[in-house]
């Protein structure tokens, strides 16, 4: 079957060939729609991230993906020829406590692995083959923002480490607790679903880029009643607004740093953007932020992937989002290109597209 293929750390991508999979005891054999891609696709692609699987040198690239059941093995339960299915990513290491709970994104010894990004294959290839404890089913009526799921996991994961540290605040009565007061630092994919997500649950949003009002991005977050700010002369641009909660989406240490004395008291910034390790240094006022983040009873966490659970929360909340928004959450996805139009779409993101798909098969309906 064809697949997309990379050689990890040497740069560069290639159309190529690998054996078909087959499904075994126990495994579901999933046909491919399309996958999402992302910042991580294209580092995995300049060299910079990834590994492929022990004994190999080649690595099927993809991790945000969407499919449809084609064959069920003997022994495997809960999945029939023709369900609409999304594959979680991480692979726990199968010995410390968090795996073998599974809840990988916590892994203690760093030997998971992850598909399309290290050690084990991914998804943009015709088909695959899984173990049902690593599918989702998502319902026929979000077929069209389905592909969103994985990284809407990141997010679901990632809101909710936030809102552990702010429910040390509690409710209060005289004067009513106010509405969550959150900005989003970035308007990719991840800035953008967690948008929908803090909006959906009635928050006070504010999304920043640099970017003018033109963009689809800054469209949308009108529509879902979130503000947009170009912050392209800095964060002065916010003015004296100070936010209960920080998303950070954009993977730079400049401006992680810089958004310290935007975060209000008993806030939380929460990092998912992950900047890159050979990048210059950073002069830190190490003394005051450390004051601060004392004296306001501020917290930094960082949160990376997820398990399960996220998964299927975001399948209740795209469902949210739909009766709330919507068509609003298709247009997160700008476009939808041929898997022979790889190279272009994974040299850069597109100007003002948020989320660009690599379709693979048909958009066939259920079998």
């Amino acid at each position: 079957m064809r697949a997309l293929v990379v050689h990890p750390p040497t740069p560069g991508v290639e159309l190529g060939e690998v054996p078909d999979p087959v499904a075994g005891p126990g495994e579901v054999l999933v046909d491919v729609i399309e996958c999402g891609i992302c910042g991580t696709d294209r580092d995995i692609v300049e060299g910079k991230y990834g590994r492929a699987p022990d004994g190999r040198d080649a690595l099927v690239l993809g991790h945000e993906n969407l499919g449809r059941v084609r064959a069920v093995g003997d022994g495997a339960r809960g999945f029939s020829a023709g369900d609409l299915v999304v594959a979680t990513v991480r692979r726990g290491c199968g010995s410390c406590r968090f795996c073998r709970s599974n809840r990988s994104d916590f892994c203690e010894t760093g030997r998971f692995t992850e598909r399309g990004i290290s050690g084990r294959d991914g998804y943009l290839a015709a088909s695959y083959a899984d173990v049902p404890e690593y599918l989702v089913r998502v319902p026929e009526e979000l077929r069209s923002a389905a592909v969103l799921l994985e990284p809407l996991s990141v997010v679901e994961k990632a809101l909710e480490e936030g809102g552990i540290v702010l429910g040390r605040r509690e409710p209060t009565r005289d004067p009513p607790t106010r509405p969550l007061r959150a900005l989003i630092a970035g308007t990719g994919a991840i800035g953008m679903l967690a948008a929908f997500r803090l909006r959906s649950d009635g928050a006070d949003v504010t999304a920043i880029d640099r970017h003018g009002e033109g963009t689809s991005a800054a469209t949308l977050l009108r529509e879902i009643g979130a503000r947009h700010v170009d912050v392209s002369a800095g964060l002065a641009s916010l003015g004296q607004d100070r936010f209960d909660m920080i998303v950070e989406a954009g993977g730079s240490a400049t401006l992680d740093l810089g958004l310290w004395p935007v975060l209000g008291p008993n806030g939380v910034l929460v990092l998912t953007g992950i900047p890159p390790p050979d990048a210059l240094p950073v002069a830190v006022p190490a003394s005051r932020l450390f004051r601060d983040l004392v004296l306001n009873n501020q917290a930094l966490v960082g949160s990376v992937n997820a398990n399960r659970t996220y998964f299927e929360r975001g399948v209740r909340d795209l469902a949210v989002f739909r009766e709330r928004f919507g068509s609003a959450i298709d247009r997160v996805i700008g476009s939808r290109r041929p898997l022979s139009d790889h190279r272009e779409v994974l040299a850069e993101r597109a100007e003002g597209s948020i989320k660009t798909v690599l379709t693979v098969g048909p958009p066939s309906g259920p079998r």
